[in-house]
């Protein structure tokens, strides 16, 4: 199985268990010449529909959403801002769960979630580096326990859908090593004393330590190795 997907599907079933593309505006911009002059773009016929060349429609989004995201992302940077130091995560419950993906990172789990979302408790923290030099608090993940909604997404979501797409999966295995398959049936799993999983919760990425150049809640990070 692909290490990636491997992670993600042990971290979702041990702690209990993208972005949408930008639109593609291209504005006509005056230009400067090499003699300093600026130089205006040729005007537009008067039969012309629009001065601007619009791709992609924008997502459809409110701006009490984009003020009510912005809000919880900064309440989940001051409650987290001590994890900046691992050890402190460590003393706190969260252990260590899988390799570090490019991508995503170590993800550092926390169990025993009764499902209740809080944006200030995430159960999973995303780090990159190495033990022995330092491991650098990259973002983190949450879980959500929601019915699906018509467009497959969850129904009670805490963060705006034209933002944040979640995912779970099915039929789960996390064996004694932390690994992960979906390759098993409950009986196969259960005899090599994995833990089986028939549907993990929703899970989203937020990559709030580490920038990522395809949105703050991308399922993977391109900057992060």
């Amino acid at each position: 199985m692909n290490p990636h997907i491997a992670t993600a599907l042990a971290v979702v079933a041990l702690a209990w268990g993208a972005a949408p593309p930008a639109a593609d505006h291209s504005h006509s911009q005056a230009a400067t010449s090499h003699t300093g002059h600026t130089q205006q773009p040729p005007i537009a016929p008067m039969h012309a529909p629009s001065l601007h060349a619009h791709g992609a429609a924008v997502p459809a989004i409110t701006y009490e959403e984009l003020r009510r995201t912005t809000e919880q992302l900064t309440a989940a940077r001051h409650a987290t801002t001590k994890y900046q130091d691992v050890r402190v995560a460590e003393a706190d419950g969260y252990r260590p769960i899988g390799p570090n993906v490019p991508g995503m990172g170590i993800h550092y789990v926390r169990g025993g979630s009764d499902g209740r979302f809080s944006i200030t408790e995430p159960p999973i923290l995303l780090y990159e580096g190495a033990a022995s030099s330092g491991l650098r608090l990259i973002g983190v993940s949450y879980l959500v326990v929601s019915p699906p909604d018509a467009d497959g997404q969850p129904a009670h979501s805490p963060f705006p859908k034209a933002l944040a797409t979640w995912h779970k999966h099915n039929n789960v295995c996390v064996l004694p090593d932390s690994s992960a398959t979906v390759d098993l049936t409950e009986a196969q799993c259960t005899a090599r004393d994995g833990r089986f999983t028939a549907e993990t919760s929703w899970m989203v990425h937020a990559w709030i330590w580490k920038d990522s150049p395809t949105g703050v809640f991308s399922p993977t990070n391109p900057l992060v190795n």
